[in-house]
């Protein structure tokens, strides 16, 4: 399995990912202010049309260009139970397309919650809820790799801010802590630098930055 991040020119878009697989799977689409070269370097980087959209929380620069891929690639889009609501209503505080003078569109998206699955073909993602940037904000963790695709969550040497609508420190330590019980070997945030040899240096880092 490789995770390969999908360039934007767009320097505010979150990281958008494309997973290899039988059936591969978009993670976050970026604001969709670059759609179209977004979805272009896409159909150049598989040959296989993508099984499922998931977006790590609802905010726009996450999010904003879901529209665009689902017209695409007529997959169906999830996110976490929690933030449903925001995308499928394009609220403009809670997805913050407000601070980005920007409207989106809004989209169905199926609700994912802790222990869910989301399968490629070859390997299998588990949902954890992970509260703190965003009511429903959520990591994919796959075992076997031990890849963890973390949204903004965890960054390589940070965490994300808990200062927006719907964000809660208390909820954000509570998540960070539970990475301590995991075997995380690959990091893939929704910003920044990737690493696929993840050292638990780096979270314990975190760890003490957030007071936990």
């Amino acid at each position: 399995m490789t995770i390969r991040k999908v360039p934007s020119a767009i320097p505010y878009d979150s990281n958008i990912y494309l997973v290899s697989g039988d059936h591969p799977i978009i993670v976050d689409t970026g604001s969709g202010e670059d759609s179209d070269n977004v979805i272009r370097s896409i159909r150049r980087m598989t040959d296989r049309c993508p099984s499922s959209i998931v977006l790590t929380h609802c905010h726009y620069d996450h999010c904003g260009g879901l529209k665009d891929m689902v017209d695409a690639f007529g997959c169906p889009a999830y996110a976490g139970a929690l933030d449903v609501a925001a995308i499928s209503s394009a609220d403009p505080m809670l997805t913050v397309s407000s601070l980005f003078g920007a409207t989106m569109h809004p989209v169905d998206v199926n609700p994912l919650k802790e222990g869910d699955t989301i399968g490629t073909g070859d390997h299998t993602f588990r949902v954890m809820e992970t509260p703190g940037h965003t009511p429903g904000g959520i990591c994919l963790y796959e075992g076997s790799t031990g890849y963890l695709i973390s949204g903004d969550t965890l960054f390589l040497t940070g965490y994300g801010r808990t200062d927006f609508s719907g964000g809660s420190m208390g909820a954000m330590v509570d998540s960070l802590s539970r990475f301590s019980n995991i075997d995380i070997r690959g990091l893939f945030p929704g910003h920044g630098n990737t690493c696929e040899r993840y050292d638990s240096g780096y979270l314990a880092g975190v760890l003490r930055m957030a007071g936990v």
